[in-house]
Order: structure tokens, then sequence, then C-alpha cells
């Protein structure tokens, strides 16, 4: 017969938002659904530790010797900042597909509540895989909302921020065309429903980014169960992402702009993407395209063979993190994290009138390693370059 543990001696988790217990339904609730971290900024605790025998946090001033202190936002702020990306992939995705975004019933909560500024139907003649990869991924993400909605309850739940499909696309292609030395003109435009391929090259920028920051919450999350639920919404987003490199490596030779009477390849453009968000994530070399000396051959066993990059990892193979601040900058297309208290959102930026919710801004957590010392450091060093913006 298995222990049973006497609840008078085990203290309850406490939440950061209020310091009180949380209660046996939500912690039902968050054990199962894995979203303590949400993947995205660490642990849904405040001034708690973990008793690593029983996975069991307990408050701060009750801590065992052995205990891991862990320090973040509350679930709910987490569980609220991963519904605020989740709104812009569904926006998109729906909008691509149906020619239409998320219902009434789906966009409501507390906070800044926005419309959306464009987003049509994708014309897929003639590329019906492509098409039905793109229902497949809209739908994944509508069941994305839908579930952090219910999980949050009408009360809990952020609303629907402003949301920007329009003039973002045409500025987040000007920053990637400077970063292949390529000066967009003037009436330069970049419309992402404009062609099945000019789809996926707009999919490109958000998939990436949104594995990153899943993969970085993973380090904080306690509970076992938790990390294995956790680890199903990382891994949605992971096929997404590897399913869009695979179809854009596939067509990397093909004509994807044309700029300046000059054609420029999938490829490309899509490492140009690439350069252009790790421009805004710090001075690591993060992120990956799919070509390039580095990417085109892999050495096993001392020989080397001809390879893709469809899975952007390190060398050890794992994919890389992304801190709060960091996913920020890159929705809100600029170097710096901004929010109400620290400057303005561009108005070309993804969500326009920043994020709803407690995490507008991400300057002052932890790094993946879990020092806030070395944000510090990225905040005066490693983000000070130009607005990709404008």
């Amino acid at each position: 017969m298995s222990d049973v543990k006497d609840d008078s001696t085990v203290s309850r988790i406490i939440t950061a938002g209020n310091g009180r217990p949380l209660s046996s339904s939500r912690r039902k609730f968050l054990a199962h659904s894995g979203m303590y971290g949400a993947g995205l900024v660490g642990s849904a605790l405040l001034g708690a530790c973990s008793n690593g025998d029983d996975n069991v946090a307990t408050a701060a001033n009750n801590c065992p010797d052995n205990a891991v202190i862990i320090d973040g936002p509350g679930d709910q702020a987490v569980l609220n900042f991963a519904l605020n990306l989740e709104y812009l992939e569904a926006e998109f995705y729906l909008r691509a597909v149906t020619g239409s975004g998320l219902k009434d019933g789906d966009i409501d909560g507390t906070g800044n509540a926005g419309s959306v500024t464009g987003g049509t139907q994708v014309d897929f003649s003639g590329e019906n895989l492509i098409k039905r990869y793109a229902a497949e991924i809209a739908k994944d993400e509508l069941d994305h909302v839908q579930f952090l909605r219910t999980a949050l309850g009408s009360s809990g739940r952020v609303a629907r921020p402003q949301i920007n499909l329009v003039t973002s696309f045409t500025a987040a292609a000007r920053a990637a065309l400077g970063t292949a030395g390529i000066t967009a003109p003037d009436d330069f435009t970049f419309n992402p429903f404009g062609s099945p391929l000019a789809f996926l090259l707009g999919a490109f920028i958000f998939e990436d980014v949104g594995v990153s920051a899943y993969k970085g919450g993973a380090q904080f999350i306690q509970d076992r169960g938790t990390l294995t639920a956790a680890a199903g919404l990382l891994s949605v987003e992971a096929y997404h992402a590897g399913l869009i490199r695979t179809i854009l490596t596939a067509r990397g030779d093909e004509t994807a702009l044309t700029v300046n009477g000059q054609d420029l390849s999938v490829a490309t453009v899509v490492n140009a993407i690439s350069d252009a968000r790790d421009s805004l994530d710090g001075s690591d070399d993060l992120d990956q395209g799919i070509t390039g000396d580095d990417f085109d051959s892999v050495s096993i066993y001392g020989s080397d063979y001809d390879s893709t990059n469809i899975v952007p990892t390190d060398n050890m193979g794992l994919t890389f993190s992304r801190t709060p601040q960091q996913v920020h900058n890159i929705v809100y297309l600029t170097p710096m994290a901004v929010g109400p208290d620290m400057g303005t959102v561009p108005a070309t930026s993804f969500f326009p009138m920043g994020t709803n919710g407690t995490l507008t801004t991400s300057g002052n957590f932890a790094d993946a390693t879990g020092s806030e010392d070395d944000m510090d450091d990225m905040d005066s060093n490693d983000m000070s370059g130009d607005s990709m913006a404008g």
C-alpha cells in the first residue's frame, strides 16, 4: 500500500497573484493541463519552494533544507501571456483558411479588447496540400485558444488584444531585407495572404518563435504530470514549425520576392527573416535559417553528409529557448522590451497596443539560466539594435 501524505504536514501551493493557497480544483486542472509555466515564462509560483522528493511546493518561509527555491509570475499571468500569443496565431491561420477570425465568444475577457486589422482568405488554387496543412494548423490554434480560455475562466482570462496583420508584416519584411543588405523602396509591401508561398513565409515568422518560447519555461515546471501535459503543447507547435520549414526548404530555389528588380529566392528570404529575429533577441546567435554553410551538411563519426536544417538545434541536438522579453521584442518588432511603463509599442507591431495581462513586457524576468543578473546585462548591452519596425 502506498504511503498517504498527511495533509496537515504539507503547506499549500502559494500563488503569486494573491499569496493564497491554490484551490484543489485549480491545482488539479493545472496538473493535467501542464500550464504552470505554459512553457513560456518560468514557474507559476512566487516565493515558494519544492520538496525534491514529492514535487510539493511549500511556503518560502517553511522550506526544508533540500528545497529548490523558485520564483516567477502567478499561474494566471503565465496562462494569459500564452493566450495572447495564441490569439495572434489563431487569427493569422483562421483568416488565411476561412476568411474570418475568432468568433465573439472566443475573444472576450479583461484588459484592452481590440480588433484585428487585415487578414483575408488565401487563394490556395493549385496548392491543395498546403491548403490542407493550413486548415489543420488553423484548427490546432483555435483549440489552443479555447483550451486556455476555458482554463482561465470567464473572470480570469484576458481579452484578445488589438492585432495588426497588415503593416506588421511589411515592417518585418523590410527589416529582414535590411539584414540582407537590401533597401526596399518606399512603396514596398508584403502581404502574407497574397499567395500560398507568401502565406508560408508569414507562418515562418511565428512558428519558430513559439517553439523557442515554450521551450524556455520547461525547466521551471515542478510537477511531473504538469511537465507531461506541457510537452503536448510544445510538441504541437514544433510539429507546425517543422512542417513549415520542410515546405520552405523544398521550395528554397523558387522566387519569393522581387525587390528593386532583383529576384530573391525562398531560402534567401527565410534566412533574412531568421537574421532579423536574431537582431531582436540579444547578442547570442540563436535563430537559424534553412540553408547556409553550417546547415548544408552534418558530420557523423568524422564523415560529412549532405543535410537539411528542418529542426534548428544546438550542438547537443536541443532546440533553444527564448525569454518573455525576447518574445515580446519580436512580436513588438523592436529590440527593446517595451510596455506601458517602458516606452511605446510601435504602431507597426503585431500587437500595436501591447499584449494584455500583467506580462505585457518582460524586462524583469530571468533568462533561461534563471539568472536575473544575466537578463540585466542583456537589457543594457544586447538590445541596442535598430527597431525592426523601422
